[in-house]
């Protein structure tokens, strides 16, 4: 998974141009979707704002052969809202009983993260989240 997020990241360089800003979270989510789906062909499976067991609901998992993996996709919204999203992430895997998640953070600022994805892990409360930060 940590690859084939990083290639989807160096992916959304090349198709991505800025007129594109209008982008929605859904918009996000269905690209990297389209972008996974032939990856797991055949051997796996994802679903889309499964449940977990006190019912929040997760943005992507994905089932590849006898593993499960758990991504959230989000909006940059500020450095409050990205923590708030480890919080989130980290709780979907305490619920899951799994120590490894991904946070996916698509970033519309004319600013920052232009011309190649960050891309590094973090340790949140006891749990190792690969963070990729994609712009324009």
């Amino acid at each position: 998974m940590p690859l084939l997020l990083e290639k989807f990241a160096n992916h959304y360089y090349e198709i991505y141009h800025s007129k594109d800003i209008d982008f929605l979270e859904r918009e996000c989510r269905l690209l990297f979707i389209t972008y996974l789906r032939p990856y797991i062909n055949g051997v796996g499976f994802y679903h889309l704002e499964g449940e977990t067991r006190n019912g929040k609901r997760t943005d992507v998992i994905v089932d590849y052969q006898s593993e499960q993996f758990i991504v959230e996709l989000k909006l940059w919204y500020g450095d409050v809202a990205h923590e708030e999203a480890y919080e989130q992430l980290s709780g979907y895997l305490e619920s899951k009983n799994k120590d490894t998640g991904y946070l996916l953070t698509f970033d519309f600022r004319k600013t920052e993260n232009i011309g190649k994805p960050q891309i590094g892990w973090v340790e949140h409360k006891g749990k190792k989240i690969l963070d990729i930060m994609v712009g324009f």
